[in-house]
């Protein structure tokens, strides 16, 4: 038998009765925002009903001084995006109708002139809040670098993590060349073909997404210990590991006697490595 009070069933009516209230205060308010089909409006259903008057109020003053219907529908059409795609993003990024229009206007004016990518611009934003002078100083000192791919995130990091980021594409400009890849540029250092550097991809995919500072800088050094460019591509994996560890484990095992040493044990993890050379030890000590 249920043992419901008189108070708690009030308060749950109460509920009840509200949570009525505001899903059909909800439709009324969505039905009003102008979209066009039922998969645009869906993500603001799931919007507080504050939230959904202050867009309610900012697209009805863009209505009234011809901006746009919803600034869904502008941005999409901005940015080539279909509106159920952005709807998604614009439901949980709802800043967008907190911005006086001419700022998101000027804001994507810039973005867009600068070239950046519309895909770029639905994945960040975030962009978007940031004042029009803002994004084209900081897009066009990178502009100005020869930088020509250009990100949203670059308006938004900081000028230490900017800086580093151009002085990182300098680098690997200048160490790429033509080669324009550091897949192409592994293939020309190693005299192999681009096809056998994308079944290395494969077999090693942090390979991949190895900067080609770090690649130039391991390749040298682990030609100047006397490596050859065979042993280097049939163990790749050892251009993904960290240079200094490597060069401490080359040390070590010199130090035990070793001068044939297999770049796969410098590869092993940190365990396998100690035991690997406390058996080295144990055979010397047995030898002598």
């Amino acid at each position: 038998m249920f043992a419901i009070t008189i108070r708690e069933l009030s308060k749950y009516e109460s509920e009840t009765k509200k949570t009525k209230v505001n899903d059909a205060t909800k439709l009324n308010l969505v039905k009003d925002l102008n979209f066009k089909t039922d998969n645009d409006a869906l993500p603001f259903y799931k919007l507080p009903v504050k939230t959904l008057l202050h867009i309610y109020k900012t697209t009805k003053k863009d209505e009234e001084n011809g901006y746009c219907k919803n600034r869904l529908y502008y941005i999409a059409d901005r940015i080539k995006c279909p509106p159920s795609v952005l709807s998604q993003c614009i439901a949980r990024r709802t800043f967008i109708y907190n911005l006086p229009f001419n700022w998101l206007e000027s804001s994507l004016n810039v973005l867009l002139d600068m070239g950046v990518a519309g895909d770029r611009i639905l994945r960040d934003l975030w962009v978007l809040k940031y004042h029009h002078k803002t994004i084209y100083e900081r897009l066009q000192k990178v502009k100005n670098t020869g930088i020509d791919t250009l990100n949203p995130w670059m308006v938004r990091c900081s000028e230490d993590i900017l800086n580093r980021s151009i002085q990182i594409f300098q680098e690997t400009k200048s160490i790429l060349g033509d080669n324009k890849s550091t897949k192409m540029y592994l293939a020309n250092r190693l005299n192999i073909s681009p096809e056998i550097i994308e079944d290395m991809y494969r077999k090693v995919p942090a390979l991949k997404t190895t900067r080609a500072v770090k690649v130039k800088n391991f390749l040298d050094f682990l030609l100047e210990q006397g490596f050859s460019l065979e042993d280097i591509t049939s163990k790749a994996r050892i251009l993904t590991a960290s240079q200094n560890t490597v060069k401490q484990r080359l040390e070590k095992l010199r130090d035990l006697g070793l001068h044939t040493i297999n770049l796969n044990v410098l590869c092993r993890s940190r365990k396998d490595f100690k035991k690997y050379c406390e058996s080295i030890e144990t055979i010397t000590k047995e030898q002598s």
